[in-house]
């Protein structure tokens, strides 16, 4: 353990950190916008229904509207979760480049 704190510095404790946190989010994130699509999907498909029992409206794509609002809303969850991914293996890469700099620097000392 001692020598585990003597590799990693206390910034790379904290990046390491703020990474773990980055990639647990981006799954909470998916599996929100996942829902919230679904949410869409029926709130909108049940307005749908509502304007062609009682006002015999049938507008002939709006089940194509309703397709493309729900999978923007996904969308808009699947970039997320790509920018948090992102994010976690980029401070992941910066403290293992940063720990290998240091030891070719001490090896060349």
């Amino acid at each position: 353990m001692i020598e585990h704190e003597e590799f990693f510095s206390q910034n790379h404790n904290r990046l390491l950190s703020i990474a773990v946190w980055a990639k647990y989010l981006a799954w909470v994130v998916l599996v929100v916008y996942i829902l919230w699509a679904i949410g869409t999907y029926i709130q909108e498909e049940s307005i749908s229904s509502y304007y062609q029992q009682f006002m015999g409206i049938q507008h002939p794509f709006y089940k194509l509207s309703i397709y493309i609002e729900s999978s923007g809303v996904l969308l808009k969850g699947v970039v997320y979760f790509l920018v948090l991914k992102g994010i976690s293996l980029g401070l992941n890469m910066i403290v293992e480049t940063d720990i290998n700099y240091r030891e070719q620097k001490g090896g060349a000392e």
